[in-house]
């Protein structure tokens, strides 16, 4: 026998957390004018070697603290990422340095990160470490170990238009 208020029960749980937690995603162009930045919000036309501002705002709207939240932020396949535009997060005295990824958001560590290419040396294949450059990172994250009741907070990354 079937117990659908089990799957009913799990939905509503999923829907409590999904509203709990407000992520807001934007981007903004990077113009310097007259020696100051200035932003133009969701611009309609970028042309390569623009300069774009992701800005991630998260939110805590639940009745109480959220645990290990993570705060991502994906670099559009268009664009790669500029090198130390990711700051680390401040948060109840507590810094949260940013992590990459380089392989679509599978995994994740601090820079410089590692891979193994394999390449060919004296007539024989072999395999090689070598360190990603940062114009390889697929994704940038920060993992917030607890974000309190109410709170909000901004990271943000910087990419460059191909």
């Amino acid at each position: 026998m079937r117990r659908p208020w089990i799957w009913l029960g799990f939905l509503a749980l999923l829907v409590a957390l999904a509203q709990a937690l407000s992520l807001d995603l934007r981007p903004y162009l990077v113009r310097v004018l007259e020696g100051k930045e200035v932003y133009e919000e969701n611009p309609v036309a970028v042309k390569p070697g623009d300069v774009l501002e992701w800005r991630l705002v998260a939110e805590n709207r639940s009745q109480g603290a959220l645990r290990q939240v993570v705060l991502a932020i994906p670099v559009p396949k268009e664009t790669h990422y500029l090198d130390g535009s990711a700051k680390p997060l401040t948060l109840n005295g507590s810094t949260i340095r940013p992590e990459f990824s380089f392989d679509g958001g599978r995994t994740y560590g601090f820079p410089p990160l590692k891979k193994r290419v394999r390449v060919v040396e004296n007539g024989k294949e072999v395999e090689k470490e070598m360190e990603v450059k940062p114009e390889e990172y697929t994704h940038v994250r920060w993992l917030v170990p607890e974000l309190p009741k109410g709170a909000k907070v901004q990271v943000s990354v910087r990419t460059v238009v191909k």
